[in-house]
């Protein structure tokens, strides 16, 4: 008995002991989150491709090229960077004192066009108030919906800066008359015109027949060197963050295609090609056609995740039908592509925010000089292979 009585002292001994030390512990207890998974905290967490809001709406919404005509002579350049801010420095912040829309039924006359003026010529349709407001920062009643693809820069007898927007099927034009003198402008024209070469002017259908509306082209080009890029690939997690808000996603891979797919969007990624293909299905039922939206929409949604790479991309091609926009990689001046299109951003906006969003995955590297000169075929000879290629219809070249 007395050794049953001395084991049952020792185990409530023990018992008393660790209820003394469980109780010390739960008293000192510090829970560890550093690993904890928390939804909310990876969304504060969640990092941008780049630095965001580093583009500028006035480097990405940009002519591609910039001619300069005088008694006919006309001279060109490509629109680097830092030209398209030489000349548009003094048209910014201007004040605009009339507003005339004019309408052609046959080819495009404008009165009172001087023999000295110059041109923008854009790759793409253009809302002139987007272009006004979110570049020149210039307050004007204009016509709503008016999209123009060239834009003229005159003077008028008092010799203020005259604007004129002409349309893409040249048949209509909005003039603004400023208050600002044109001697402001010229000054920065001088600074240009040092890489400005000879360009010739084209003729190609009755709507091109007046000087405003002629195709321009260097009437020699000169040897251009050629380059070699560079890629870095960006991790398909982290486009996937920013796009999914780091909600769980469900994945499945089959030939190639890896797809990724919650309850707002999915997104297809090609491991061969490097191209990333995004839906929102919150934005499904129909995209916006609207270039005064879906113009500033789609730069802020890129640039708001450094969707742009702190590389020189630019607004390339609108399309005022299904609303698709693309943004093309520059080089030096001049737009770069690739037969897979990794070089170019595609994105369409729907009512509320992004619809849908094509793009590659690559990240430019270096550049690389091959230190080959590539010489480009004379005007002359473009022009004559396009009109006599049964493939093209020439009159609908501009």
């Amino acid at each position: 008995m007395n050794n049953k009585e001395h084991i049952k002292s020792v185990i409530l001994a023990l018992l008393v002991l660790m209820s003394v030390v469980l109780t010390y512990m739960v008293w000192n207890f510090s829970p560890d989150i550093a690993n904890v998974d928390n939804t909310d905290s990876k969304k504060s967490e969640t990092k941008p491709l780049t630095t965001p809001m580093t583009a500028k709406m006035d480097t990405t919404i940009t002519p591609f090229q910039i001619i300069h005509s005088k008694n006919d002579h006309p001279e060109g350049t490509i629109a680097t960077v830092s030209n398209v801010n030489k000349l548009t420095k003094p048209l910014k912040n201007k004040e605009v004192k009339s507003v005339e829309h004019v309408r052609r039924d046959h080819n495009l006359m404008i009165p009172g066009l001087s023999s000295d003026f110059t041109l923008f010529d854009f790759t793409y349709d253009l809302p002139l108030s987007t272009y006004l407001g979110q570049v020149l920062n210039m307050n004007a009643k204009v016509p709503n919906h008016f999209n123009f693809n060239r834009l003229v820069i005159d003077h008028d007898a008092d010799d203020n800066i005259v604007l004129y927007a002409i349309s893409k099927d040249r048949h209509d034009y909005v003039k603004l008359t400023t208050t600002t003198k044109n001697d402001h402008f010229l000054d920065a024209l001088a600074t240009v015109k040092k890489d400005m070469q000879p360009y010739t002017d084209i003729i190609t259908n009755k709507d091109t027949i007046d000087r405003t509306t002629h195709v321009f082209a260097p009437s020699k080009p000169e040897k251009l060197k050629t380059y070699r890029m560079v890629f870095n690939t960006i991790s398909v997690e982290k486009m996937n963050a920013i796009l999914f808000d780091d909600s769980t996603i469900v994945r499945s891979s089959k030939s190639g295609v890896t797809t990724y797919n919650n309850n707002t969007g999915v997104a297809n990624y090609n491991d061969k090609n490097e191209k990333y293909h995004y839906k929102n299905l919150s934005e499904d039922e129909a995209s916006s056609s609207k270039m005064e939206e879906t113009i500033p929409g789609t730069f802020d949604f890129i640039n708001g995740h450094g969707g742009f790479l702190n590389e020189d991309f630019r607004l390339f091609s609108t399309n005022n039908q299904s609303g698709e926009l693309t943004y093309q990689r520059f080089l030096n001046g001049y737009p770069t592509f690739n037969k897979e299109g990794a070089n170019q951003i595609q994105v369409t906006w729907g009512e509320k925010g992004v619809f849908d969003y094509r793009r590659s995955l690559l990240r430019t590297d270096v550049v690389l000089n091959s230190e080959d000169n590539k010489t480009l075929p004379k005007l002359e000879s473009v022009r004559s292979s396009l009109a006599n290629n049964s493939d093209i219809n020439f009159e609908k070249v501009t």
